[in-house]
């Protein structure tokens, strides 16, 4: 019989990590939901693409602004967020008017399904970090 004492927690890597790469997870685990629900693949790869350019936009921009001053950092922060909201946006307007509105909303759910688990995922990460630096603070 295993007890409480005797179960192992996950390694405090592995947490990162998973928090670090929710969205990857769940936009995978989107996929066969949309199948499921007889939805287009193509909408599901659309918003699949979407989320992994804005991804990699937001983990660049990151890295990018490491050595800015902090109000700097913010403010590019800021803008880029919003900017990459407003080219995802139109590129579903785009497909859904011009190409087939099944595709654009499909992959408007599974883009808002993977950025809203990765905004989260990067939320309680951030959490982490500032309360690690606290603790090692004092």
């Amino acid at each position: 019989m295993i007890t409480t004492a005797d179960a192992q927690p996950l390694p405090k890597g592995f947490k990162l990590f998973l928090l670090s790469a929710i969205g990857i997870v769940v936009a995978i685990l989107t996929l066969p939901v949309v199948l499921l629900a007889d939805g287009p693949f193509m909408g599901w790869a659309l918003g699949v693409a979407l989320w992994l350019v804005n991804w990699g936009g937001a983990l660049w921009l990151s890295k990018t602004s490491q050595g800015m001053s902090a109000p700097y950092a913010v403010g590019l922060s800021g803008a880029s967020f919003i900017a990459r909201a407003w080219i995802v946006a139109l590129a579903l307007f785009v497909v859904a008017l011009t190409y087939d509105k099944t595709v654009g909303l499909v992959a408007a759910g599974v883009f808002l399904a993977a950025f809203t688990f990765d905004l989260v995922g990067r939320t309680a990460l951030f959490a982490a970090r500032q309360k690690h630096r606290e603790g090692a603070a004092q």
